[in-house]
C-alpha cells in the first residue's frame, strides 16, 4: 500500500489551519470571567469558659469559592457564586459544599441585581461601621443579631436573626444618588409539613457616601416559635469615616412574639496609625428578655491588627463576655468555642493570621 505523504502532510497542515482560525472565534465567543477566591482565617487562643481554660487552635470562617460573570453587554451580565466553609485546623469542621454565599442571577446597571440559592439576608449585611473586628471580636454576632440571648434564653423560645437564608430570592437595587442601596429577600418554607409557616422576609435601606453611613433592616421569620408566633427583628446603624479614625453603631429589637424580647446595642471604633497598624475596639450589651429574667449579656472586645501587604495580616485579640446569672452567651466566630454555664463569664486571648486570595 503507497502513502501519499505529501497529500497527508497538505491535509494536516488544512486541519491546524482550521483549528488555528477557530481558537480565536471560540475565545471571543466565550466571554465568562472566572475569579478563584478565598481566606484562610485561623488563630491560636488561650480561652476560658468561665470554668476551664485552654489552649485552642481556632479556624474564622475560612472559605473557598469560584464566581463568575458573563456580559451580555456593558448594562446587563449572569452572574454565579458558589462559596464553602472550609476548616483546615480540623477537617471534620469543613461545611457541605456550597454551604455560604451560593447563587446565580442576573446584574443590571439600571435596575439593580436579583440573586436565587442560598445567601445573607439583608439585616445581616447591613454594617457600615458597626462591625470589622476579627477572630472571636465579632459583637455583632452576639449581641446584636442574638445568638448570644439565643443561647441564654433557650433555643425553643428564642432565634438569632444571623440568617443566610437557603432557597433564597434576594434584590438589591442600584446604588441612587450614588449613596442608597435598598434590599429585598424571601425564603418560602419549601420543607412545609404542618400548619406551620416559617417562611422568611427581609428588607433593608443603606446610605453611605464614604463619610456618613446608616441603615435600617427588617427580618420577620413567621411561625419561628410557635403558630403565629414570628420572630421579628429591627436593626439601626449610624457611622462615620474621618480620615484615619472610624466609629459606628448598631442597635437591634429581637421579640418573638411570645413574652421575650431583647434590646440591643454595640458601639465600635477602629484607629490606623499608619499605613499597616489599626486599631479596633467593641463595646456592647444585650438586654434581659423580661423584667427579672437575668439573662442579659455585656460584652467587649480589642484587636490590634497589622497589615503585612493586602493579602496577609497578623492580628492580636482580647474578648470577654459578662453574663447575668441566667445567661449562658458564648463566643460563636470560631468552630468549638465550648458552651457555658448560666453566669459564667468566657473569654478569649489569641493571635490570628489572614490570608486572603
Amino acid at each position: 500500500m503507497q502513502i501519499n505523504t505529501r497529500k497527508n502532510i497538505f491535509s494536516i497542515a488544512a486541519l491546524l489551519a482550521l483549528v488555528g482560525a477557530a481558537a480565536p472565534m471560540a475565545a471571543s465567543a466565550q466571554s465568562t470571567e472566572f475569579t478563584w477566591y478565598g481566606r484562610i482565617d485561623l488563630g491560636l487562643e488561650s480561652t476560658s469558659d468561665g470554668d476551664v481554660s485552654r489552649i485552642m487552635a481556632s479556624n474564622f470562617a475560612s472559605r473557598l469559592g469560584i464566581k463568575g460573570e458573563h456580559k451580555f453587554n456593558p448594562a446587563l451580565s449572569a452572574i454565579f457564586q458558589v462559596e464553602t466553609g472550609v476548616a483546615p485546623d480540623d477537617t471534620a469542621n469543613s461545611k457541605a459544599f456550597a454551604n455560604r454565599n451560593s447563587f446565580v442571577g442576573l446584574k443590571s446597571a439600571n435596575a439593580g441585581t436579583v440573586l436565587v440559592g442560598t445567601y445573607d439576608m439583608p439585616l445581616k449585611t447591613l454594617e457600615g461601621t458597626s462591625g470589622g473586628l476579627w477572630g472571636q471580636g465579632d459583637l455583632l454576632e452576639i449581641l446584636v443579631h442574638g445568638k448570644g440571648s439565643r443561647v441564654a434564653i433557650g433555643n425553643a423560645n428564642f432565634q438569632n436573626v444571623h440568617t443566610r437564608k437557603t432557597n433564597v430570592l434576594h434584590y438589591a437595587s442600584p446604588k441612587f444618588a450614588n449613596a442608597i442601596v435598598a434590599k429585598v429577600a424571601y425564603s418560602p418554607d419549601e420543607a412545609k409539613t404542618t400548619v406551620l409557616n416559617k417562611a422568611v422576609f427581609g428588607a433593608s435601606v443603606e446610605y453611605n457616601d464614604g463619610m456618613f453611613n446608616g441603615g435600617v433592616a427588617i427580618e420577620n421569620q413567621k411561625d419561628a416559635i410557635a403558630a403565629g408566633k414570628a420572630m421579628k427583628a429591627t436593626k439601626v446603624t449610624l457611622g462615620t469615616a474621618l480620615s484615619d479614625f472610624t466609629v459606628g453603631v448598631a442597635f437591634s429589637k429581637l421579640d418573638n412574639s411570645n413574652g421575650k424580647e431583647t434590646s440591643n446595642a454595640v458601639i465600635t471604633g477602629a484607629y490606623k496609625l499608619d499605613s499597616a497598624l489599626t486599631l479596633k475596639a467593641s463595646l456592647g450589651k444585650s438586654g434581659e428578655s423580661s423584667t427579672g429574667a437575668n439573662d442579659g449579656i455585656k460584652g467587649m472586645a480589642f484587636e490590634a491588627n497589622y497589615a503585612i501587604d493586602k493579602q496577609v495580616a497578623v492580628y492580636g485579640y482580647f474578648t470577654k463576655l459578662t453574663n447575668d446569672s441566667a445567661a449562658r452567651g458564648t463566643l460563636v466566630s470560631s468552630d468549638n468555642f465550648p458552651s457555658v454555664v448560666a453566669g459564667k463569664d468566657p473569654r478569649a486571648l489569641g493571635a490570628g493570621v489572614r490570608y486572603s486570595f
